[in-house]
């Protein structure tokens, strides 16, 4: 049995206990509570306040100092080991085009907590890695940093790549490779694109992009080429359309040919069960390696500079924590990458990287918006969150 001398703590760290003090009921959980409580003037943290959620499911909170002022800080920490799953979710189900706030997300979907996820378009479509359910809905893009999690919830961070070889009539594989899934091409303009259902939208071919329409059997329906007239095709459960920017990259394939896709990823995620995508990468192995152009970050991406912050990482085995910074308001300031890196470093944190923020920085506990989101308090809709449920697989 496990005994804390809260009177100590008291006495040397000045912390007023709440009634839901996370040593009650903790089962072994409070790495990150002890950093916490053991560097709060290195730090600079003050206003430290702790909530044990539920057994292996901490709210740590706390307020961050900067030279440019304060930032108010919310962590939750899981304890996987303890029975939580974590895992993506969409706006819309069955369909990338969708936005709704995290609040909705989380109460459709029953989970106990929340943080918003991937970039996305305006329209909602995820913009980089999501994968659910061993199934890669949207694909890396731009070689950004993604999380990963397998079934036995061992936790990955890479800037993976993931490519289809086409294998023609069975027999062998021509020179081009799909490298991009369900993604526009903008984000894919030196490779071919693989569109399915998840898509959920039309697909326009000729006048600068060529298409193939391929059937459920692997048969080549359709082929357009850049010069042709427009077509408009729609991907279907069955049905699906490689496209890209130049005839050349179909330049072995012919209508009527068979052919089929044998996925990669490197590395090699083949044990994945979901993965989110986000970017920059921001620590590995506690060491700070923040490199935005390496990943496409740009002035004009908007990620750059002082702002809201939403990031994930782990402290150790079986150990997440989901981050989030508010900005942009008077008692609130907001974070540049590097401070956000430094911020995680400097308490335990072994990999980390970034996801959206901005005004879709959100954490929902309990059905509850525990931050304060920049949009005047406002939660902005977006395209996926990442959710923490009580199950033992994730």
């Amino acid at each position: 049995m496990q005994v804390v001398n809260y009177n100590f703590f008291k006495k040397n760290f000045k912390i007023k206990f709440s009634l839901y003090s996370p040593f009650r009921g903790l089962g072994g959980c409070f790495f990150l509570f002890l950093i916490l409580l053991t560097f709060p003037v290195k730090a600079n943290i003050t206003n430290l306040k702790q909530d044990l959620i539920a057994p292996g499911l901490i709210h740590h909170s706390f307020i961050k100092h900067l030279t440019r002022g304060k930032v108010i800080i919310n962590i939750l920490e899981i304890d996987t080991s303890a029975g939580y799953s974590i895992r993506p979710a969409l706006a819309k189900n069955g369909s990338i085009w969708g936005r709704e706030t995290l609040q909705r997300i989380t109460q459709r979907e029953n989970a106990i907590a929340a943080i918003n996820a991937n970039y996305f378009s305006n329209s909602g479509m995820p913009i980089g890695a999501l994968a659910i359910d061993k199934e890669w809905i949207t694909g890396p893009v731009l070689n950004r940093a993604t999380f990963s999690i397998d079934a036995n919830g061992k936790v990955y961070f890479a800037r993976p790549q993931v490519s289809g070889k086409i294998y023609k009539n069975s027999k062998y594989s021509i020179s081009q490779s799909v490298n991009t899934i369900n993604q526009p091409d903008s984000l894919n303009s030196k490779g071919i694109t693989f569109y399915n259902h998840w898509w959920d939208d039309k697909i326009s071919c000729g006048e600068g992009r060529a298409c193939l329409l391929v059937d459920g059997k692997g048969i080549i329906r359709k082929k357009i080429s850049t010069s042709d007239s427009i077509n408009i095709f729609y991907p279907t459960r069955s049905d699906y359309v490689l496209s890209a920017k130049s005839d050349g990259f179909f330049e072995e394939l012919f209508e009527a040919d068979k052919i089929f896709i044998k996925w990669h990823s490197d590395p090699d995620w083949s044990q994945m069960i979901h993965a989110i995508g986000g970017g920059p990468y921001l620590l590995k192995d506690g060491q700070i390696i923040l490199n935005e152009s390496l990943e496409g970050f740009s002035n004009k991406s908007g990620v750059l500079g002082v702002a809201p912050r939403t990031a994930l990482g782990i402290t150790r085995p079986n150990r997440i924590i989901l981050l989030t910074a508010d900005g942009r308001q008077e008692n609130s300031v907001g974070m540049s990458l590097n401070e956000v890196a430094q911020l995680l470093k400097e308490i335990g944190v072994k990999d980390a990287i970034n996801l959206d923020g901005g005004g879709s920085t959100t954490m929902v506990i309990d059905g509850n918006v525990i931050n304060h989101p920049s949009d005047k308090g406002v939660q902005r809709k977006v395209s996926t969150a990442l959710i923490i449920l009580k199950s033992v697989l994730p």
